[in-house]
């Protein structure tokens, strides 16, 4: 997909979700988008810790995101204190969630081919991954903290 495209249809579906972003307090950085590549800072409601994720959506929607933590500042996701102990989480590699580039197409290609955990363009594929981190660091049976 067209690297333009991408990022209009990624701008198209944020602005869509902006009342969404404001009630969560996401921070988007940049804002306004400017490629493709973009770190949201989130908070879990458990005990307030903020992460950095670095979201990467080339082929979007076509095609999931890449997901790291990072540090901010720095952009660094090998430092495990930059990510939550929480289920799904594999400090300092990867996402092991359907709605992560390297779960769908690395580490768990065949989820592709099953319904329940298929890449899906219906509706607005940003929101479904911004709001489904949220959901997992809200979840006390599922997150337990930062790393490290």
């Amino acid at each position: 997909m067209d690297p333009l495209q991408s990022k209009l249809n990624l701008e198209n579906d944020l602005n869509r979700i902006a009342d969404v972003i404001a009630e969560n307090g996401w921070e988007i950085q940049p804002w306004p988008i400017t490629d493709v590549t973009l770190v949201v800072s989130m908070a879990s409601v458990i005990d307030k810790e903020k992460y950095c994720l670095l979201i990467a959506c080339e082929d979007y929607p076509e095609k999931p995101p890449s997901i790291k933590c990072v540090t901010p500042g720095t952009r660094n996701s090998n430092e495990m204190k930059a990510w939550p102990n929480c289920e799904g989480f594999r400090a300092p590699t990867d996402l092991c969630l359907s709605i992560s580039r390297e779960a769908l197409m690395q580490v768990h290609p065949e989820w592709s081919r099953d319904a329940r955990y298929a890449w899906t363009t219906n509706g607005n594929p940003i929101w479904y991954v911004l709001s489904s981190l949220q959901d997992r660091l809200n979840d006390p049976t599922k997150y337990h903290g930062r790393q490290g």
